[in-house]
């Protein structure tokens, strides 16, 4: 619920997370209910919430940080890698 840089985002990273997640939206309220958010979560991987007008055209145009792509939580062709436990 605070802010925070994009490098310390990669360093909270986990070894199995394949780029740095974000949604964008209007305000907290409108991103907080995207369906993706939960099955990041239970993997256990950081979302940034996007909320100021600028961050959408900021992160299109940076696509990438330090190695990391930038992911859209909202994109459709967005695809969440199963692993052991959850094919059980």
């Amino acid at each position: 619920d605070e802010m925070t840089s994009l490098a310390d985002y990669v360093g909270r990273m986990t070894e199995k997370q394949p780029g740095i997640y974000y949604v964008t939206g209007e305000s907290k309220q409108a991103v907080e209910t995207s369906p993706f958010l939960e099955k990041l979560k239970k993997k256990g991987y950081e979302i940034l919430f996007l909320t100021d007008p600028i961050d959408e055209y900021s992160v299109q145009q940076l696509k990438e940080y330090d190695g990391k792509k930038l992911i859209s939580i909202t994109k459709e062709n967005l695809s969440l890698e199963q692993d052991d436990e959850e094919k059980k």
